[in-house]
């Protein structure tokens, strides 16, 4: 598999985050959401790609020696035996039951409904910064980015458009909402309740994939 096609598997997994997803739905359900969720997007794109590009630089100028594929294999090894493992628990766990409106109600609203209800710019800014920092799959596409031979012009694409994709679950509502916000609002909403009925699996189903590609291309490496 070429680089960045294994960059591409990295970029879906990671992708598949649902507390993104649920933010969409809570904004689409305010008033004016397309702009609350450009900047929830701003926000969370900022530090993601922020992060990334400070990452890729540490690890460039990191003094590696002979052993920089080596540890890379290593990192690969342990990440994919650790997924592998949380995959079949996460597979194998039974989804939870829907929690009643009353119980919801006696909680009162989230921290991240509190925020999206002040409806400023730069608070919504700032929850997409909190709720966005780096999963194991980014960090791991970071690594790949960093040990491979690339320059920097192509570092700073393949950061960019890894996180273009990471963000499709909030890009491509934003996008749509603009031409058809009705039927975004529903679709997402159904699109949400199909997910959190089999999220679990989901995510245990892209740990496992995931998690084996890694233990085979790190085998891989060392031998």
């Amino acid at each position: 598999m070429s680089d960045l096609l294994q960059l591409l598997l990295l970029a879906v997994a990671a992708a598949f985050y649902p507390t993104l997803l649920a933010i969409v739905v809570l904004v689409l359900s305010r008033p004016n959401p397309a702009r609350v969720l450009a900047w929830f997007l701003a926000g969370a794109a900022f530090v993601s790609v922020t992060i990334g590009l400070a990452a890729v630089l540490l690890l460039d100028t990191a003094n590696f020696g002979a052993d920089r594929h080596s540890a890379g294999a290593g990192v690969d090894i342990a990440v994919g035996g650790l997924a592998v493992v949380a995959g079949v628990i996460l597979y194998r766990r039974r989804p939870s039951p829907k929690e009643p409106s009353s119980a919801k109600a006696e909680k009162g609203p989230s921290f991240s409904q509190r925020m999206l209800a002040h409806d400023s710019g730069w608070l919504v800014f700032a929850l997409g910064m909190v709720l966005d920092l780096p999963g194991v799959w980014y960090l791991i596409a970071l690594k790949d980015i960093a040990l491979g031979d690339y320059g920097t012009g192509a570092e700073i694409v393949l950061v960019v458009g890894f996180n273009v994709i990471m963000f499709i679950f909030i890009e491509v509502p934003l996008l749509a909402y603009v031409f058809a916000p009705e039927r975004t609002a529903f679709a997402v909403a159904r699109f949400n309740a199909w997910l959190r009925v089999r999220v679990t699996r989901i995510l245990g189903l892209i740990a496992l994939i995931v998690g084996a590609f890694l233990l085979v291309r790190g085998i891989v490496a060392i031998v």
